[in-house]
């Protein structure tokens, strides 16, 4: 579709935008078409910093002067002055005993 981003913005490594996916469906049976696609524009304000590895999907607007952090997927539209971030948990076992 469209894909536009706002002055002064900057990204980390390996994100990805995509402004579309494949069409399915359930009639009559499950299929996702090869050829065809639905589409919607993503539209990054003007300073936000996009953290690496971050997916970024169809029909979403990033306010500016917004933060993602690294490793997000990004599927709804983020106000701008917001920083968003992974709540993410560690999990470490100890093998010595």
């Amino acid at each position: 579709d469209k894909i536009t981003i706002g002055d002064n913005s900057i990204f980390g490594e390996s994100v990805k935008l995509y402004d579309h996916n494949h069409e399915y469906g359930f009639n009559p049976d499950f299929f996702v078409d090869k050829n065809n696609y639905k589409t919607a524009p993503i539209v990054i304000g003007k300073n936000c910093w996009i953290g690496s590895n971050t997916v970024i999907l169809k029909g979403v607007v990033i306010g500016d002067n917004t933060i993602v952090g690294a490793g997000c997927i990004i599927h709804k539209s983020i106000p701008a002055n917001s920083i968003v971030k992974n709540k993410q948990n560690l999990i470490l076992d100890n093998l010595q005993q």
